[in-house]
């Protein structure tokens, strides 16, 4: 009796690309064979966390020359600037928006990284044909009631 030895090639796993992008992000797309989208991954991942840190020490900043210069009643020099009280205020909840929203902008990109890669997984082997068609031409459209016509466009698409 004769055994079958072509075995059939296992699915793309959605769940499989999902899991891996959570791990670490940008494995998903690898394993989805889209290694172009990794170093956008990174790059936009590595600016927002430096963001982060870059208004995150801002603000500390600020916020400490701001309890000083309430504390104290005087302006403070930061950065070599005589900065009121309120102006530190200004400058500390400036600086601790930006870091919740850089913080923000970390986490969508890291969800963002796990939703692509679940749908790349979900189309790694779909079929696009060269049948596939889609055109625009010009037409007279008629009313339903046989009185009116008009100029349009017509879409058709062929499968």
């Amino acid at each position: 009796e004769a055994v079958d030895t072509t075995a059939a090639a296992p699915a793309h796993s959605p769940r499989k690309a999902m899991v891996m992008s959570l791990m670490i992000p940008g494995m998903g797309q690898v394993y989805n064979q889209k290694y172009w989208k990794v170093p956008i991954i990174y790059g936009a991942g590595g600016a927002l966390v430096y963001f982060v840190g870059f208004n995150q020490l801002n603000y500390i900043k600020y916020r400490d020359a701001n309890l000083e210069a309430q504390t104290t009643g005087q302006p403070v020099v930061v950065d070599g600037r005589s900065l009121s009280a309120s102006v530190l205020g200004t400058a500390q909840n400036y600086y601790r928006r930006y870091r919740d929203l850089s913080v923000f902008g970390v986490g969508a990109i890291y969800l963002l990284n796990v939703i692509d890669a679940m749908i790349d997984a979900h189309f790694f082997s779909y079929d696009v044909s060269d049948d596939l068609s889609l055109r625009v031409e010009p037409s007279l459209i008629t009313s339903p009631d046989l009185t009116a016509e008009a100029i349009g466009f017509r879409i058709r698409i062929g499968f």
